[in-house]
């Protein structure tokens, strides 16, 4: 219980942050964007590139069964807490084939076993539970999330079930696992390339793609409004009616800094001989 405690203590001010105010801190994410396209460019991509294109088909699809098993893991809990007992039950049900009869997740018995695959996650029982997706953030070498959504990767750290499994792995094992990861994912996320590069602004195009499927996800595709990306009507007719009371404040200094010159010019004209 003590290692969730960092986990709480981050999500203390996720339920006062205004829904509009998604993007508080737009600057920062914006330099962490541009280092991890930098990155992505030098490292990740052509890795990526080089597994889509020499790996076999086996390997390919046994690295991402074996992810998927992972996944399918803390899908369970995101069901269970969002009282989805019988998606809860098919996903630990397919961590439990998938790991003994699929040799640790690199064979998906479980689809053919009729086990449906889940996209739960603690991110989004969270939200079901009413609480603000609060600010977007984007995560150095990891990429967009929010506050909110943030907590999956907290619990995803402090509870990987490889690490509950083995408690002596090592900082290199750990290295090795997270860059397969990542290679894994960004293989998966090749065919999205020409799309987000022809963007006019990809950052902007990716953070509200993102925030869109995430509201999606957790009212199950069925939200009962569409996401309000930024001021609301009312929100900007306000912030209109106020740039016009500045410009009459404006106005208005203008013209009393010019009486008192006006009225020493006449002076002078007045006793002048």
């Amino acid at each position: 219980m003590r290692r969730l405690l960092p986990l709480f203590t981050l999500l203390l001010g996720a339920c006062a942050t205004p829904q509009n105010n998604y993007d508080p801190i737009e600057p920062v994410n914006r330099g962490i964007f541009a280092v991890n396209n930098a990155v992505d460019k030098a490292v990740l991509k052509p890795a990526a590139e080089a597994h889509e294109k020499y790996s076999p088909g086996p390997v390919k699809e046994g690295a991402s069964n074996f992810f998927a098993n992972i996944d399918d893991f803390f899908a369970s809990f995101g069901a269970l807490l969002q009282g989805k007992g019988s998606e809860a039950g098919h996903s630990m049900g397919r961590v439990m084939v998938n790991t003994t009869l699929g040799m640790f997740g690199l064979v998906d018995w479980a689809s053919d076993m009729g086990l449906k695959k889940s996209d739960e996650d603690i991110g989004q029982a969270l939200g079901s539970w009413g609480m603000d997706s609060g600010p977007y953030l984007m995560i150095p070498l990891r990429g967009p999330t929010t506050l909110r959504d943030s907590s999956d990767m907290a619990v995803r750290f402090f509870a990987d079930p490889l690490d509950i499994w083995d408690g002596t792995q090592d900082l290199s094992t750990q290295v090795i696992r997270y860059g397969a990861w990542g290679i894994e994912q960004r293989r998966q996320l090749l065919p999205l390339d020409p799309l987000i590069n022809a963007q006019a602004d990809p950052y902007a195009y990716i953070r509200d793609a993102y925030l869109q499927r995430r509201y999606f996800r957790v009212w199950d595709g069925n939200p009962p409004k569409p996401l309000q990306l930024g001021p609301t009507d009312e929100e900007l007719d306000a912030m209109d009616a106020a740039k016009e009371l500045r410009a009459k404040a404006s106005n208005a200094s203008a013209a009393a800094a010019s009486a008192p010159a006006s009225l020493t010019a006449s002076g002078v004209a007045e006793v002048a001989p």
